[in-house]
């Protein structure tokens, strides 16, 4: 409930309660009558404003559990990007590590081969 609502509700319970009590008061009744109009409006007015009370209760209760299902929506999504994002990122590492790999590979075979041509050369020189 917004705040200029909250204001305009609390506005007219407040008028109620001051118009009710003001017209019993001048009205043209016996003090008897008058104390049984002012205790009757009063609860009246009590039960209004423990209504109104218990539907602000529920209005922030709603607001409350809308704005944890917000919250918990943008958590869940910010925790998806994060783990496509460490996907990915783990992906080029493995990416990478095979590339690294495979030159190892083309390096050890070619240190072999020199390294047999040098005993051949060897061998001939010998």
């Amino acid at each position: 409930m917004s705040s200029n609502k909250l204001y305009f509700v609390g506005g007219l319970f407040l008028g109620t309660i001051i118009g009710g009590t003001l017209g019993v008061l001048l009205a043209p009744d016996a003090g008897e009558q008058t104390r049984k109009k002012l205790a009757e409006g009063t609860e009246e007015a009590l039960g209004n404003a423990y209504d109104q009370a218990v539907e602000y209760g529920e209005n922030l209760k709603e607001q409350f559990q809308d704005m944890q299902e917000q919250f918990t929506e943008r958590v869940n999504e910010y925790k998806n990007q994060i783990e496509s994002k460490i996907q990915e990122i783990q992906d080029e590492v493995e990416q990478d590590i095979a590339d690294l790999n495979e030159e190892l590979e083309a390096l050890e075979k070619e240190e072999a081969e020199l390294t047999e041509e040098a005993e051949v050369a060897d061998k001939e020189e010998a």
